[in-house]
């Protein structure tokens, strides 16, 4: 699809075709194509709990408010995480980046040590504030990404934060919640909405020229 039509079809919906399922190798596919997306020094905190399993699905609805039916319907819920001590990756990182050819074998360590030197500096809402930025640019790639492929999507913002990591046996110290995303076929049309003409959003050159 067209990249401007993917952008201009992309809906919120509130209803899924519970008979359309999406396979795993499908999925992990869009995964590869979301994590493309810009991640400060490549560091890519984001983390997936995939629920595709009926019984743990019903588990959520309860936890989500008025955002049970799109859970239920949904192909796929994902619990979309950001991880707060991405420094624990680092060496798998660079021996990977060093494996395909990204990085030199000879920088290696430097490329640690300055990037845990840069973790170590940072207080804990300068981390926070880095791993949701890089998590929600590869979520919306990861929403693109679906529509592309026929599906669509639902971001659900408001939920038992606490509830569902529970649940989801998924560790709160180490991972921030972001989002659940309810993933699948369209069974009902979005409910239309519009955006806010430039002038209310966009200014130039200064912060001065907004409508209000």
């Amino acid at each position: 699809m067209d990249l401007t039509k993917v952008i201009e079809t992309r809906k919120t919906i509130k209803m899924f075709n519970p008979n359309v399922k999406i396979s795993r190798e499908e999925m992990a596919d869009m995964f590869t194509l979301a994590q493309l997306a810009p991640s400060k020094a490549n560091l890519q905190p984001w983390r997936y709990v995939v629920i595709d399993e009926t019984e743990k699905k019903k588990q959520l609805p309860g936890l989500v408010g008025h955002n049970a039916p799109p859970c239920e319907s949904a192909s796929m819920v994902i619990l979309v995480l950001a991880d707060l001590e991405y420094q624990k990756v680092l060496d798998d990182l660079l021996d990977y980046s060093v494996e395909k050819g990204c990085l030199m074998p000879q920088f290696r360590e430097n490329s640690y040590n300055f990037l845990l030197g840069l973790y170590e500096k940072s207080n804990a809402e300068e981390i926070r504030d880095q791993v949701l930025i890089d998590t929600s640019l590869a979520t919306m790639q990861l929403m693109l990404v679906a529509k592309d492929r026929g599906y669509d999507t639902h971001a659900i913002g408001i939920f038992d934060r606490k509830a569902v990591m529970n649940v989801l046996d998924v560790d709160s110290k180490r991972y921030a919640p972001l989002m659940l995303l309810a993933i699948g076929k369209a069974a009902t049309a979005p409910i239309p909405s519009v955006r806010l003409p430039l002038e209310y959003t966009v200014s130039w050159n200064d912060g001065k020229g907004f409508k209000k």
